[in-house]
This record gives structure tokens, sequence and C-alpha cells, in this order.
């Protein structure tokens, strides 16, 4: 297996935090499992006395009333979901829209209405070809059925939805335009049709892009890269909004970035945290988590 490939198939196992909001959270909300929460120095976030034994936990998403927790389980590819009442959260059940193909990268939207995540089923095909798909809340709280959002001819298919506000989506894929393996996206919705655009370099570049993420409040967007300059592996780099542009990508620095593969970052619901997966080329990847001060901190450096 070349070592690309095999970097691709680890970010898969990713074991992240998302959600955007757009109204604030109370912190006691958002218990995040009452873990201490970390500084700006990285710290291991362990779903282990959260699951059960023989589950592995990828891409997690809290509801925005922090209510609901939605993962990827990695070795079935299904998509399953938690509820807290009264403080305590329930045994993970598989989510009711998890039911044909593989399931994952679920994100619930900013106005707590609408789920987005990427399934293998028809028109997607294998382990990974998947596209992107949609459920919307429904009046009793469940969710609806699947809606195909975005198909576009691709043999790589499409990952990591991510929707800021209404009406306007990030994604990866590697479509005719891409530059590289895995490039940025943006779609917006017009006449209930979704208009894709190819983003400008920086972002994009003949390397490899994954993952964009646009913090709650718009004011940057994390990726990660594998591009010069970096520390080795993919590496994550933050760029800060520039009214309708976007600033020079600035790398993390070897504070969170490491010779090995540093993937999917995500932050919490009130723009406190980064969570972020470490991805060996040998061994288990590892969930970290963040003070979003590290972010933050490099402002000056994107001008």
């Amino acid at each position: 297996m070349k070592f690309p490939a095999r970097a691709r198939e680890l970010a898969k196992a990713k074991l992240v935090a998302c959600l955007l909001l757009n109204h604030p959270v109370l912190a006691a909300e958002q218990d995040y499992f009452a873990m201490t929460p970390p500084g700006k120095t990285p710290k291991i976030f362990s779903f282990n006395t959260i699951v059960p034994k023989g589950m592995m936990v990828g891409n997690p998403t809290f509801s925005a009333d922090g209510k609901e927790f939605y993962f990827t389980e990695e070795h079935s590819r299904n998509i399953y979901m938690m509820k807290r009442s009264n403080g305590q959260w329930g045994t993970p059940v598989r989510a009711g829209f998890s039911d044909l193909g593989h399931n994952y990268e679920p994100y619930i939207s900013q106005s707590n209405q609408e789920l987005f995540f990427v399934s293998t089923r028809a028109p997607g095909s294998g382990k990974y070809n998947g596209r992107i798909w949609q459920v919307k809340r429904q009046p009793d709280g469940n969710w609806g059925e699947p809606v195909l959002v975005l198909d576009r001819p691709t043999t790589e298919g499409f990952w990591f939805p991510t929707s800021p506000k209404p009406g306007l989506l990030y994604f990866g894929a590697t479509l005719k335009d891409s530059l590289g393996e895995g490039d940025f996206y943006q779609a917006r919705l017009n006449n209930g049709s979704w208009q894709v655009s190819h983003l400008k370099p920086p972002f994009n570049t003949p390397g490899y892009e994954w993952d964009p993420l646009v913090s709650p409040d718009g004011s940057y967007m994390i990726f990660q890269s594998k591009r010069p300059g970096g520390f080795g592996g993919t590496d994550i780099y933050v760029s800060f909004s520039e009214g309708k542009d976007w600033g020079k990508p600035v790398n993390l620095g070897s504070n969170i970035n490491t010779p090995e593969y540093e993937t999917a970052a995500k932050i919490t619901p009130d723009g406190k945290y980064m969570f972020y997966t470490l991805a060996p080329d040998k061994g288990k990847p590892v969930i970290y988590w963040v003070s979003t001060g590290v972010i933050t901190a490099l402002k000056t450096q994107s001008y």
C-alpha cells in the first residue's frame, strides 16, 4: 500500500469533535463528557469510557443544545448516536438514517435542524466513494429521510461536509479541476440547487489538502495539508478571514504538528477548543484537544 493511501486510511479513523452554532451555548450544556479542558498544551481525549468496549469512535459531533452526540463507528462504518438526559449520557444506538451502505463524517448545521453526512449508498460505491447527503429535523425531533445533496463524477468520492451557515457548504473532493488529491470546494444553495466552486490557491495545491472547517464566528478556516515547509505527513494550517477573501495559510507549529499525520481539526461549539487526530504511519490514531488560543495567537502571521 502506498504511503499516501495509508495516510488517507488512517485519517478516516478520525476522532474529532465537530459542531458550529449560530447562537450562544452555555458552557454547562456542552460538558464534553466531563473531561478537564486543556490549555495551550494538547491533551489526549479518550472515548474508552464513553462507548462500549470494541467500538471505535470517529467523527464525533455534538448537537446545538449539547443533548445529542453522533459518531462514526469505524468497524461497521455506521453512524451512531447518544442522548443526554438529566446530565447522563445514554448508550449508543445506530442512527435511523444510517441504513444503507457505509455512512460516516456526520456534521450538524448551525441551526441544529440539518445533519450532513457521507454515504456510499447509490450512487456511491466502494469503501470511501461516498456522496454528501442531508437529513432534516422533523417536528418530533427525529430526522427525516436522507436526500442527496452533492453528486459529481469522481472515483474518490466526497468527504468532510461542513456548513458554517445556511445555504453554504464546504467539503473535500477530487474532481476534474482538482490541482491535487483532496482539493477544497464551496457550494452555495441557489434556487434549490447547490452551485459548486473550486477554492483558489493558496488553499489548493498540487499536494494533499483535506478537511476544511470554518470557525463558529467565521473568523478563520482550519485545514490539513501536505505542502512544502511542513513538519512531515500532513500538518494543520489556519487561514484568517479578510472580508471576502482568506489570508495566507499559517502552519500551527511544532506544538501541534509532528512528522506524523495531524488530521481532521475541528472547533468546539463554544469556540474554545480544537480537536484533532494524530494518525501515525504505524499504530493507532490518537485524538487530542487544545485551547484555540494556539490559533488566534497566529493571526498577525497571516498578513
